[in-house]
């Protein structure tokens, strides 16, 4: 197949959209298609650069920062990826269209249906259809309602990664939900596996991803808070960035934390495998998720997870084997089952058994997963 990927968030930049984004488009250039990966240039990046069967086109837009982007960025990204394609698709040839987010990318895409006749399949990362971040999102998705669902009920499929993704998207569109399939993330075990051999001596809880309000940044701090005095030689690692760090770093020297606190912005995925492998375990208390590539990834690695029950956590976490669940909004929660794994596992050199982790491994990893897709997007291919 001939493939054209829109995501405006690719690696380095954006989070796990983007990762995700990189290991399907990569799969399945491994696997001798053709793989096109429009998205948005930021500086240090080559604009063009093909790798065999992969192509990577970076459009300047008005993108800023590398963790986040904003509305009027994102309709910059679409205005520019419009633009170049209304020229790039006259010589260049498509089977499909895979397009990432209702909004930016599914609008171009449906976009180039109209003006090409170029069929695509959209997949969903959990904020962008509405209703599914409700707190967050309530005026973004008032007025993107209709917009959004005719990009949806135009797509030849809706991919999302969880049970509670279809059951949103599925009421979102009714009639038209037999489009929506559910593809979970996945892993790559031959990059993210333990290594106790590098476990700190120190108590290290890892926190990964973007410090913004889904994520509850702020009950991690509260907890550390509550356990500093309980746990000697205690480290919370903050991996990521986002325009709450100023906050954080104000909690932090407010409440005496500065020894214990180490921020660390955005690291390699070379450096986000050592923290793995180091930490003691990995506090992940979001609010909102599509499906946590920081579950997948610390799991993978033999990491003990404390982490919310949202997006497909409960199909991964098996409580008091590989990890906890906490409550929402909670510290104090947060804080005693710390304590508690400190006490009762950790102290007592406590690991994630092998058997549990080669599990896990096998059905989430991400060559299974891209078999997943290029089967699905052969049927739609060969229908269009």
């Amino acid at each position: 197949m001939q493939i054209l990927v829109l995501n405006y968030e690719y690696p380095p930049l954006g989070g796990g959209a983007g990762v995700i984004t990189q290991n399907i488009s990569e799969g399945l250039a491994k696997k001798g298609h053709k793989i096109t990966v429009l998205t948005t240039w930021y500086k240090g990046e080559e604009e063009d650069i093909t790798n065999e069967n992969l192509r990577i086109i970076r459009l300047k837009s008005k993108r800023k920062d590398i963790f986040q982007s904003n509305p009027r960025e994102m309709i910059s990204w679409m205005m520019k990826s419009k633009s170049f394609l209304k020229k790039h698709l006259v010589t260049n040839k498509y089977d499909i269209c895979f397009a990432n987010f209702s909004l930016p990318g599914g609008e171009v895409a449906y976009s180039m249906k109209l003006q090409f006749g170029l069929p695509y399949v959209l997949m969903s990362h959990g904020h962008d259809i509405p209703w599914f971040m409700p707190e967050q999102m309530m005026w973004y998705h008032a007025i993107t309602y209709h917009w959004i669902h005719k990009i949806c009920q135009q797509s030849k499929r809706n991919y999302v990664q969880s049970q509670d993704m279809k059951d949103n998207i599925d009421a979102f569109l009714g009639k038209f939900a037999s489009k929506n399939k559910i593809i979970h993330n996945g892993w790559n075990s031959s990059i993210f596996k333990p290594d106790y051999s590098k476990k700190s001596k120190e108590f290290t809880l890892l926190f990964p991803g973007r410090l913004v309000k889904q994520k509850d940044h702020i009950s991690v701090l509260k907890a550390l808070k509550i356990i500093s005095q309980s746990i000697p030689k205690l480290k919370l690692i903050i991996l990521g960035d986002g325009k709450l760090r100023e906050n954080m770093e104000s909690y932090v020297k407010t409440n005496k934390l500065s020894d214990k606190v180490i921020f660390k912005n955005w690291v390699s995925k070379a450096e986000m495998l050592e923290e793995y492998q180091k930490a003691s375990a990995t506090i992940l208390p979001s609010l909102n998720e599509g499906m946590s590539i920081a579950t997948l990834e610390a799991l993978a690695c033999g990491q003990y997870v404390f982490a919310t029950k949202v997006s497909n956590n409960e199909s991964l976490i098996t409580p008091g084997i590989n990890g906890e669940f906490i409550n929402k909004k909670d510290p104090k929660d947060i804080a005693d089952k710390i304590l508690s794994f400190y006490n009762e596992k950790l102290l007592k050199s406590y690991l994630i058994d092998t058997d549990e982790l080669n599990k896990y491994h096998h059905l989430f990893e991400w060559e299974n997963i891209v078999d997943q897709y290029e089967e699905d997007l052969l049927e739609i291919t060969k229908k269009s």
